[in-house]
């Protein structure tokens, strides 16, 4: 969710088909295995434009990037391999192991055989979404995703007095993720320590925390452009932390249900 929760813990590092085959115990509670969580995360990988190393299980290795993503039909595409060897092996594995990292946090997953596509008028794989994908978020607390269709917001007075409102992306103990289409970094700049901000997490309650703004990035271009802000909670007391603990619970629930 944001810099500020990093610890620079060293899980997920390791790329290739074993990765992902043998993950441990401890990794397990950074397995994704909802649809929406896994497309939300393949979507990520495909703006930020992140390189992946594919593995296939007779050790032919290549790098390859995420084209485009189909939460609909579940499947995506990603960059076509022009070296034979690679290619075949590719197309005739069961098993194909992709790994990377996503704004420097480990990303791991395996996914069958692909089919030959076309994106853009060049050559393409297509395959299905993995059935789980381990999404290593080195932070001291767990983060939990909101759904986009609930439309959680977060309300925050500007220096200028002005009232601004993002969606919640995501929230943990130590804080909150926002994004918006229209609030910019010029307006949260990072560093900006905000009062009294109001969270709607609508049939889950409301709460009033003060959020520093500690990162900021944007993803895709143009008018598609959306802001994201990483936020953490200044000093919040035993009982809200309560609170927000009964929240991040409920809001992972929602997602696996």
């Amino acid at each position: 969710m944001n810099q500020h929760e990093a610890t620079g813990a060293g899980t997920g590092t390791d790329t290739g088909t074993d990765t992902v085959a043998a993950a441990t115990p401890a990794d397990e509670r950074y397995r994704l295995t909802h649809n929406s969580q896994i497309g939300t995360v393949l979507r990520d990988l495909s703006w930020q434009k992140c390189m992946l190393s594919v593995r296939t299980r007779t050790g032919h290795q290549f790098v390859t990037s995420v084209l485009h993503v189909d939460p609909v039909n579940r499947t995506f595409m990603f960059d076509w391999c022009n070296a034979d060897a690679e290619r075949q092996s590719l197309m005739t594995s069961e098993e194909n192991a992709f790994s990377g990292l996503l704004r420097g946090v480990p990303v791991n997953f395996m996914v069958g055989q692909p089919a030959a596509t076309r994106f853009e008028q060049g050559p393409a794989f297509v395959v299905e979404f993995p059935e789980k994908l381990y999404h290593f978020q080195r932070r001291r607390h767990f983060r939990a995703r909101t759904l986009v269709t609930k439309g959680y917001r977060c309300e925050i007075r500007s220096a200028g007095n002005a009232l601004l409102c993002l969606d919640i992306a995501d929230l943990s103990l130590s804080g909150v993720g926002l994004r918006s289409r229209s609030v910019t970094e010029e307006q949260l700049p990072v560093g900006t320590t905000v009062a009294r901000c109001r969270l709607d997490f609508r049939e889950l309650g409301k709460v009033e925390l003060d959020l520093q703004v500690v990162g900021h990035w944007l993803v895709g271009h143009d008018d598609n452009a959306i802001h994201h802000f990483g936020c953490a909670f200044v000093n919040p007391d035993g009982r809200m932390e309560n609170f927000l603990q009964r929240l991040v619970f409920a809001l992972e629930l929602a997602h696996r249900g």
